[in-house]
């Protein structure tokens, strides 16, 4: 065995480094995008407000006075709830106890209209704010209350320390007056009441009612006879949820409500973190399902590739084998030396190459523990059956019958899946069997493409032989007739056909994703640059910006909400009052799609019927409907109605720039809010969850263009040694070396460029084929369902990014057979062909 690989030791090293490299690939990749897929846990949890992801439980205590009279016994509630945690929920939950409770309603102070205060006790609260001006409230006797109140709330509501207000039947002493100690601690995200004063309108009130909520003592308010709601919040912590447990500690949270439902009090649960799971999951599951396509279409690419190796191997050592049998060997002994051989070459690389990806910082997968050594088992498997003698003619037909069967299962399992994938959709069958089949729907379509061209491409080779025979140059009728005499070519084209079609779908899939986050980005912003300022934007603000350096163009409009008066009780609306002429200009050559030109005001269809109405914002207008509009850049507007009015606002109070963001900033007003197109869009783009899909697309689609190249380069050389022979007779016949590049070239060109044109045809088509079961929304800023796939296929000439990833998909393909075929030539011109 050793001697074999000293003497083929060039094939023994391309064996090694194919086999080491699909082992990197297959078991890296997958590691890599656990990793994101961690990281985006981390991120999406840490991003959402601590109120949000907090599991809150509520009791609500009314007129039955008797539970939770202490404080001791909230800890000792809180400390019970914990106990019913799931073992997957409790090991995600922060364990630092965080609750509170207070008074049911605030309590109007002094008699004063629209003036109200919250009596509130936080557990832990003296840790986390510092006191301005006097100190913490005591415990007050009867109907005395001490109460602290926020220093930013006492200055709006013209509270003092020592001041003495009427709450009812109530009364409460301000002992202090005190601040965040630091305003960045998740307690201030949970508890922000403590903060700010509360404006409420109640409808149809002409002013606002103004709400400060008062921290007191614990005790006493717990044992004073009002209404009280009592909160116990478990927050999860930010790097123990993951792509490994998130589905456990969702089922762990339903667990958790349906266990609350069986306790004494009436309690309830309310939290957005089976939510964000939820999104979350939805996510992973069409994450790791497209990761699965190229995953799959990888190990079948580096399989064949790796495959081409071995028979490249098993024909150079045919003749040792043949001189072992002559000498007495067994066939069993000649196969396992064969076998052997690939072993001490395949094993060690493969096992390289998982070790190289154990840097990779994430726990493997089972693809990333088991591709490997699949791929070394069947590379010595395949060693194995090349060195067996060949079968007999008489079991050809057989031979033949199973082939066809074997096509049309391909065909069968191939439309199957794709149609399951366009009704079903991916990653809406959680991580088992059904996405797995749904996740080969790509890689079945390319095998399917391969297929028809073994079966289709040797009736136009004849074709083509047929034309040059009629012809009197030799050149091409000599270089067709040996493409008609090519042995074999299923294996390549097996192989290349779905490295191509694979490698293209992944660079169209990663470029049209690219537009779509670009569009989703604009869509947000509604200009390069969008600045934004509640109390309105004077007329000189707006100057100095127009004539800023580096500032091209801006366009002012209002935005805001008002109610259209219609039917009973009018319809809530949001207004956009803008001149879309100049905007339009402003926007011109951005993937935005404004209103078509006109004059008179445009509306959501909802109120397209009415003949007119009148609104009260931005100023008394009735309002006369000229079209329809559905959406606008920029604006949120809910579920209310939309108005357009294409006039420029009087009261501007946003402004849409086209210029450098570094100008502007400077000169905005205080409490302006600038938002821009660049920003936006690294938002979008800056997701771990998108950048591991994005980057694990450009890796396949590397890795499988690399791979396509060497299953030429092999293919290639496999024929070397009978191009050499047919080449040398045909240059003793006076043959040409340009000639006899150029016949290589013939032979190899027909069913290379079918191929390479066929995988190129089939990427470029799966888009298309696919669309409707593969949902990226989630990675182009939407929420999971909100856009289709269709998205990614732009076909507006301003899709750039689409057109550059399929101009680069075209040049793969090209690039492919134009390196193999000048291969082809100078090894031909020379007198072999490897």
């Amino acid at each position: 065995m050793i001697r074999l690989l000293g003497v083929h030791r060039g094939v023994a090293a391309l064996l090694a480094t194919l086999v080491f490299g699909a082992a990197l690939v297959v078991s890296a990749l997958p590691r890599m995008v656990e990793s994101s897929l961690d990281a985006a846990a981390r991120s999406i949890i840490g991003a959402a407000p601590p109120g949000t992801a907090a599991l809150t439980v509520q009791y609500s205590r009314g007129f039955d006075l008797r539970p939770m009279r202490t404080t001791a016994d909230v800890a000792g509630a809180d400390t019970a709830w914990r106990a019913l945690l799931p073992t997957a929920l409790r090991m995600a939950a922060d364990p630092a106890p965080l609750f509170d409770f207070s008074a049911s309603s605030p309590i109007l102070i002094n008699n004063q209209a629209h003036r109200y205060l919250t009596l509130k006790w936080v557990s832990g609260a003296d840790r986390h704010v510092r006191y301005v001006e006097g100190g913490p409230p005591g415990p007050g006797s009867g109907t005395r209350f001490e109460v602290a109140v926020p220093a930013v709330a006492a200055s709006e509501m013209s509270i003092r320390t020592g001041d003495t207000l009427r709450l009812g039947d109530l009364t409460a002493k301000v002992t202090g007056l005190f601040e965040p100690a630091r305003p960045a601690d998740r307690f201030w995200a949970v508890e922000p009441e403590l903060t700010y004063v509360i404006h409420h309108r109640v409808p149809l009130a002409m002013e606002d009612d103004l709400i400060v909520t008062a921290l007191t003592d614990g005790d006493r308010l717990a044992g004073a006879e009002l209404p009280m709601i009592f909160r116990w919040l478990v927050t999860p912590a930010q790097g123990r949820v993951g792509a490994g447990n998130a589905a456990d500690v969702l089922a762990a949270t339903e667990e958790f409500d349906r266990r609350l439902g069986r306790q004494d009090l009436e309690l309830t649960l309310s939290t957005g973190f089976d939510r964000i799971l939820r999104e979350y999951l939805d996510r992973l599951a069409v994450t790791r399902a497209l990761i699965t396509v190229f995953l799959s279409g990888l190990a079948v690419v580096c399989l064949g590739t790796t495959a081409l190796a071995v028979l490249l191997f098993a024909g150079r050592v045919r003749g040792d084998l043949l001189l072992m049998r002559a000498r007495g060997a067994s066939l069993a002994r000649a196969v396992l030396t064969c076998g052997g051989a690939v072993v001490i070459v395949a094993v060690p690389a493969a096992a390289a190459g998982q070790l190289a990806a154990g840097f990779v910082p994430s726990a493997p997968t089972a693809f990333a523990r088991l591709g490997p050594a699949a791929l070394a088992v069947g590379t010595v498997a395949i060693a194995c059956a090349a060195a067996a003698p060949r079968r007999s003619t008489g079991r050809r037909s057989a031979n033949a019958l199973r082939r066809i069967v074997l096509e049309i299962l391909v065909l069968v399992l191939a439309v199957a899946s794709v149609q399951l994938l366009r009704t079903g959709g991916l990653g809406t069958g959680g991580s088992g069997a059904g996405d797995a089949f749904l996740a080969s729907a790509p890689v079945l379509l390319a095998l399917a493409a391969a297929l028809a061209l073994l079966r289709a491409g040797p009736a136009l080779i004849h074709l083509a032989f047929r034309v040059a025979a009629r012809r009197a140059a030799a050149v091409p009728f000599l270089g067709l007739a040996a493409a008609r005499a090519v042995p074999s070519a299923a294996l390549p084209v097996l192989t290349l056909l779905p490295a191509v079609a694979l490698a293209a779908y992944g660079m169209v899939t990663a470029g049209g994703l690219e537009e779509a986050q670009r569009q989703a980005a604009w869509e947000r912003t509604g200009a390069e640059i969008r600045v934004e300022r509640a109390q309105g934007i004077a007329p000189e603000t707006l100057e100095q910006i127009a004539r800023a350096p580096g500032v091209r163009a801006v366009v002012p409009a209002a935005v805001g909400t008002t109610v259209a008066e219609v039917g009973f009780g009018g319809r809530p609306a949001t207004v956009v009052a803008v001149d879309l002429d100049a905007y339009r200009r402003l926007v011109a050559g951005s993937p935005l799609h404004l209103p078509p030109p006109g004059t008179g005001a445009l509306v959501s269809p909802d109120l397209s019927a009415m003949r007119s109405f009148d609104i009260g914002w931005p100023a008394r207008t009735t309002v006369t409907p000229a079209g329809t509009v559905d959406a606008m850049p920029g604006v949120r507007g809910g579920d209310g109605a939309l108005i357009v009015l294409r006039a420029a606002p009087e009261q501007v109070n946003t402004l849409l720039i086209a210029g450098d963001p570094g100008a502007v900033r400077p000169l905005l007003p205080s409490g302006a809010h600038m938002t821009t197109m660049a920003g936006a869009l690294a938002e979008i783009t800056g997701m771990p969850l998108t950048k591991a899909l994005t980057t694990a697309l450009r890796v396949a689609a590397a890795a499988l263009a690399a791979y396509a190249l060497a299953a030429v380069a092999i293919a290639l050389t496999g024929g070397a040694a009978r191009r050499a022979e047919d080449l040398g007779l045909l240059r003793a016949l006076g043959l040409t070396r340009r000639q006899a590049g150029l016949v290589t070239v013939l032979e190899a060109a027909p069913l290379l460029v079918l191929t390479a044109v066929a995988g190129l045809a089939a990427g470029l088509a799966m888009p298309a084929l696919l669309r409707p079961g593969i949902d990226l929304s989630a990675y182009a800023g939407g929420r999971y369902g909100a856009l289709t796939a269709t998205a990614l296929l732009p076909v507006l000439p301003s899709a750039v990014p689409s057109a550059v990833a399929g101009a680069v998909a075209g040049a793969l393909a090209a690039g492919v057979a134009a390196v193999a075929l000048v291969g082809a030539y100078l090894g031909g011109s020379r007198g072999h062909a490897g």
